[in-house]
């Protein structure tokens, strides 16, 4: 992103932003701007026919004509432009750009695997890889095709190394299938709870229509199954001759793909699947919504809660229902494996590594165990602290909401029920991050998405609501 000075007249103040049909609304972004905000239906029409030449003064006539009732379209382009979508309307200011679009190099690149083409050669492979599992028993993976040697620490690096590469494919096709989509995208790493994922931003899918990011969303799925049905068929038919390491480093890599896989339906993660049924069922604050009918079914919901439960309506909390009765036995589901199948494998590995470095400590083997000694504290302590610093973060924020009840509570005794009821109507909705994937070794963020709290046509966008983080 470079630093500029940009013009801003007013035939072509709108022209840089995306309007793009989203259910009963529109989601609006800019090229200036990282950030997308969620519009009513009028706000994307406001926006549609500015850009094609129309005054705020025509725009306001016409939007008032369709709403029955007056509409503040100088508070709604006021409010697009404190989201930061809109240029200054004095001309000038400073302003960060965000990159236009995709090259034509990237979108060649990821047409060739990710367009019709590439997708069927793709599927046909997953295809074959499901029938050679299903038929021939010898292919299908064990877990003990994760160990490729009888040396721990070898093991260690080697399953590392082929897992890494192999999250970091998956990361790179939902990369190349937003090319394709003509969306820019970006690779990180961060944490899903107990697993350390890779992270791909693909928060501008939102200024594409809703059936063009089904394929980004998916890619990576498709990506690891074309992947399983390249190693079996080279597998079956490949590998006469080849060495024993070989194939147990083909095997590894089937192992740890369908591993990848099976974990992508762990939805309460924020998956790729949890982002594709976020997509289905055309939800914008599934994660919120779901904390809100959580605390509400104990009686600990707040202020907040309530204004967001009255503000989504009932289908958005059918599916944050469906979605709770999903993610409560997933996180349960979560913590049995740790503490069955993590911990006992972890410390397994500590003692025999421990036992290496301390019994041979000036040989090879020793300083292999104390590598390997090193190497699973490390990953340890850092999924760890993580989990203490959300442990910590939930209480500070529990603590905070109950004093804020009270004094919530207290001021509404003084005040009267009016005022409780008015009170509600102030707060902001974030929108959730629908668009973030997430993969076993390397997963994605959750796309950041910021909405504009609204009440009817009256007041289209009210103060920006908070901003949705992914968890780093």
């Amino acid at each position: 992103m470079t630093e500029v000075r940009q013009a801003a007249p007013a035939a072509s103040r709108y022209a840089a932003l995306t309007v793009v049909r989203d259910g009963d609304g529109y989601v609006l972004g800019s090229q200036r701007s990282p950030d997308f905000v969620a519009v009513p239906d009028i706000g994307g029409q406001i926006v549609r026919w500015l850009q094609d030449g129309a005054s705020v003064g025509e725009c306001a006539q016409q939007a008032a004509e369709i709403a029955g009732e007056p509409v503040d379209v100088t508070g709604f382009l006021d409010g697009l432009e404190k989201a930061g979508l809109l240029a200054a309307e004095d001309g000038t200011e400073d302003v960060q750009v965000a990159p236009a679009g995709v090259a034509a190099w990237k979108r060649t690149m990821g047409r060739a695997l990710f367009g019709p083409a590439g997708l069927a050669v793709q599927g046909l492979l997953a295809a074959a890889a499901a029938v050679v599992m299903v038929t021939q028993p010898q292919v299908r993976p064990a877990y003990t095709d994760a160990i490729v040697t009888s040396v721990p620490l070898l093991s260690i690096i080697i399953i590392s190394v082929i897992g890494t590469a192999l999250g970091l494919a998956h990361e790179l096709a939902h990369v190349l299938a937003a090319w394709a989509a003509g969306v820019a995208s970006r690779v990180s790493i961060s944490r899903r709870m107990i697993v350390i994922v890779y992270q791909t931003d693909l928060t501008r899918l939102w200024s594409v229509p809703r059936r063009s990011r089904i394929v980004p969303l998916l890619a990576g799925i498709v990506f690891d199954g074309a992947t399983i049905g390249v190693v079996t068929i080279l597998e079956l038919t490949g590998l006469d001759g080849a060495s024993p390491l070989a194939a147990h480093l083909m095997r590894e890599a089937v192992f740890l793909n369908i591993s990848a896989i099976a974990f992508q339906f762990l939805i309460f993660l924020r998956t790729d699947v949890y982002a594709l049924f976020v997509l289905a069922t055309g939800c914008k604050h599934l994660w919120d919504t779901k904390g809100a009918v959580s605390r509400q079914a104990v009686s600990q919901a707040t202020a907040e809660d309530v204004a967001l439960l009255e503000a989504v309506g009932r289908r958005e909390i059918f599916w944050a229902k469906i979605f709770l009765w999903l993610y409560a036995p997933g996180v349960l589901f979560t913590m049995w494996y740790f503490v069955a199948y993590a911990l006992p494998a972890l410390r397994k590995i500590t003692m025999t590594a421990l036992h290496a470095a301390i019994s041979s400590p000036v040989s090879i083997s020793g300083a292999a165990g104390a590598t390997a000694f090193a190497l699973t504290v490390a990953s340890t302590s850092y999924v760890l602290w993580g989990l203490a610093r959300t442990l910590i973060r939930i209480g500070r924020q529990l603590t905070a909401r109950y004093a804020h009840a009270g004094e919530l509570a207290d001021a509404g005794a003084l005040a009267g029920p009016a005022a409780r009821d008015g009170s509600l109507a102030q707060g902001g909705l974030a929108v959730d991050p629908a668009l973030g994937v997430g993969q076993g070794l390397a997963g994605a963020a959750p796309a950041e998405l910021d909405q504009l709290g609204r009440d009817g046509h009256r007041r289209l966008l009210g103060r920006p609501g908070p901003e949705v983080q992914a968890d780093r």
